[in-house]
């Protein structure tokens, strides 16, 4: 989760917010286009946490003090009176309230509650402990759009989300990719609600499992209902990881795929649905369209990482290959999920994948990998660690033996220049165990004759917010 550092940066943030900015949003224009006409009362929270974690995106406030800010804004549009405040209209579904009226709403609520935490004394309790709260996972995403005309992906990652909506319960990161197809209606309605259906299950507490089952079905049965209402005629693929401190928990359906790392080594967590296979096709329409599929894991202390994909990365990568990608540039260029997830991207475009890639890597804090690639703390002395008696005679050899090693290391050997027969070995990019290479920069990358490079936008394309909500508008302003 987030360090003092993060913490800081967010108070940095907030307070050249409010010298920028005042207590109300004043453009006559949204920041935002907002797709959806009518919003339900039980959208209502998800779409304000979405769109205010996409305006707070586009305003570059750190990731983590937008999900916390997004969650209260939410909150406070939430205990507005609908009736007073809204314009409404009664459907078949219930009553319905105007999404842009709201959304307009929620944009001023984020200037006034910036505002006012930025005056008070100190932020409030529950953001320093969403902030400061030390988990033992960290994560990392890249999107891409890559050759398609648009990017109909989606991710969100929440490290902690119990603490982000202030339930009680044992801690549950959550973790997810979709990949929508034939629009975007219904992969930004699911990661406005799936998080939110899943975590208002009764289950959620004491059976995650079950209440991922629920959460998916409640998700499915609402967009059903709003795509009667509004005609809308998209899907997507939807995969899931909640990871508690005993298990590991995964929900899915379609061909969007997760896979696990113990020891270095893959491991099947999951299959995923394949349309396009007989039996999987007759299952699903059978079916109505599809229900979830959920697996359980209990934890051992052997895992290293998780990869959480839509098939844009699948199709040309095969799981056991992208565990060893993973482990090699984690081993020669350290622990870094944002740069790990984003290797992962750039070795799919250059295979020839065609499709928009999400990629998102959850990696296990005191798992066999990083802790093997972690660096020796600076303090540790490797020489005596321990005092120990010694006679004076000895005490003055090893003063001399000290002064001796510090001399070295303080005098460089001179460099040797090549005799006029010697070969001057070419530096060159050392290949990794596998036979790959490390990635090359993309201004060094050329494209195919008559290919037409792709369109990269490195670890964010159009719509989508890295670790965050994002909105259900096609295009930020």
């Amino acid at each position: 989760m987030a360090s003092d550092e993060e913490m800081s940066g967010a108070l940095a943030w907030l307070n050249k917010f409010c010298a920028d900015n005042t207590d109300k949003y004043e453009k006559e224009e949204n920041p935002l286009r907002i797709i959806a006409y009518y919003i339900s009362n039980h959208e209502m929270q998800g779409a304000c946490m979405s769109w205010a974690s996409s305006y707070l995106h586009k305003l570059d406030c750190p990731l983590n003090f937008a999900l916390v800010l997004s969650y209260h804004i939410a909150k406070e549009v939430e205990l507005l009176d609908t009736t007073q405040n809204f314009t409404q209209h009664d459907t078949e579904q219930g009553t319905q309230t105007v999404a842009a009226e709201v959304a307009r709403c929620v944009f001023n609520k984020v200037h006034q509650v910036c505002c006012r935490w930025q005056s008070a004394p100190e932020l409030p309790y529950f953001v320093k402990e969403y902030m400061l709260d030390d988990g033992k996972i960290f994560s990392g995403a890249c999107a891409d759009q890559n050759r398609r005309k648009k990017m109909e992906d989606r991710y969100i990652c929440i490290p902690n989300l119990n603490n982000l909506l202030q339930l009680e319960g044992k801690r549950v990161s959550y973790h997810a990719v979709y990949d929508g197809h034939g629009g975007i209606d219904a992969v930004a309605y699911t990661i406005q609600h799936l998080h939110l259906n899943i975590a208002k299950s009764p289950n959620f507490v004491n059976d995650p499992a079950k209440a991922i089952e629920e959460g998916f079905i409640l998700t499915d049965k609402n967009f059903v209902q709003k795509a009667n209402r509004e005609n809308l005629r998209s899907g997507t693929t939807s995969v899931v990881i909640m990871i508690t401190s005993t298990h590991l928990h995964v929900g899915w359906v379609g061909d969007s795929q997760a896979i696990l790392a113990r020891n270095q080594t893959h491991i099947d967590i999951m299959t995923p649905h394949k349309p396009e296979r007989e039996d999987e096709k007759k299952r699903i329409e059978d079916l109505g369209g599809g229900d979830p599929d959920i697996k359980s894991l209990l934890l051992d202390g052997t895992e290293d990482f998780v990869v959480i994909a839509c098939d844009g990365l699948w199709d040309v990568i095969p799981p056991w290959e992208a565990v060893e990608l993973v482990v090699d540039y984690v081993k020669d260029f350290g622990v870094d999920a944002d740069a790990t997830a984003k290797h992962l991207v750039t070795q799919a475009v250059d295979r020839g994948s065609q499709d928009n890639i999400t990629i998102i890597i959850v990696f296990f804090e005191d798992g066999p990998l990083v802790t093997s690639c972690r660096p020796p703390k600076e303090e540790e002395s490797v020489i005596f660690p321990i005092p120990i008696a010694v006679t004076p005679e000895a005490q003055a050899i090893l003063e001399r033996l000290d002064r001796s090693v510090r001399g070295a290391q303080e005098s460089p050997e001179p460099a040797v220049e090549p005799s006029t027969d010697q070969e001057v070995p070419i530096s060159e990019n050392r290949a990794t165990t596998n036979g790959s290479r490390p990635p090359t920069p993309r201004s060094e990358r050329t494209t195919p004759r008559g290919e037409t490079p792709h369109k990269q936008q490195d670890c964010m394309s159009r719509g989508v917010t890295p670790h965050g909500l994002v909105t259900d508008t096609a295009e930020v302003k």
